[in-house]
């Protein structure tokens, strides 16, 4: 009987083969900023590159802004609030966490390309988030509030120095473009590939299989799920 984890992921009755991974407050989180990344990750691109923007009329680019501007409300202002509320002290723990690599995670990006791609290999036990993760969690933390401050600027955009503007307008694009790479290899492993897309239930219903727990987050399964 697998058993559920530690406060504040508290939720559940156990279920049999089943382990408890993320808690309501992280899985609104989750699907909050991804979602709304996505929707701001194509309607910007609809609205600044040049070859996208002129396929489509006046009033559906005009839509795409007002749109780009609602969402990015939703982005600012929802995720944060609901892990301090939710999932504090989980959240603590993801933060620091994601900023500590040890010999294993080492070892684990040295090799996870194999895993990427599909290829045999041996990849050493993780926490509860693997190296990779913790490199995806590394451009979340530091990249969304450089997406907050440089798009809500360029809603003032004309009211700024036009150097101003123009480094802001860069900032805000590339960094969308690194993280949008980033996402876009978190739903390939996520939901494609074989080896990885059973945990994707755990941001669903919060439970992964007790058998893909222990393969992927060894340290993680075997300390109780702390």
């Amino acid at each position: 009987m697998a058993t559920t984890s530690a406060a504040p992921r508290k939720a559940a009755a156990p279920r049999e083969g089943q382990t408890y991974r993320f808690n309501l407050a992280e899985r609104i989180a989750h699907w909050n900023h991804a979602l709304t990344f996505l929707i701001l990750l194509f309607t910007g691109l609809a609205l600044v590159v040049r070859g996208v923007a002129t396929t489509f009329d006046r009033d559906l680019l005009l839509m795409f802004g007002q749109a780009h501007r609602g969402v990015a409300i939703l982005f600012t202002a929802v995720t944060i609030p609901v892990l301090l509320v939710g999932a504090r002290k989980a959240s603590g723990e993801w933060v620091r966490s994601s900023f500590w690599f040890d010999k294993d995670d080492r070892t684990f990006l040295l090799r996870f390309y194999r895993d990427f791609f599909g290829l045999p290999v041996q990849l050493p036990p993780q926490g509860r988030f693997n190296a990779g993760e913790k490199i995806n969690s590394i451009m979340q933390i530091l990249g969304w509030p450089v997406m907050v401050i440089s798009g809500w600027m360029l809603v003032f955009k004309d009211q700024l120095p036009p150097t101003v503007a123009q480094v802001t307008v860069a900032t805000h694009s590339m960094t969308a473009l690194v993280l949008g790479c980033a996402v876009l290899g978190h739903i390939y492993l996520a939901a494609i590939h074989p080896h990885s897309r059973p945990g994707i239930s755990g941001m669903i219903s919060g439970w992964v299989p007790s058998w893909w727990a222990r393969g992927h987050y060894r340290k993680w399964y075997d300390s109780g799920h702390k």
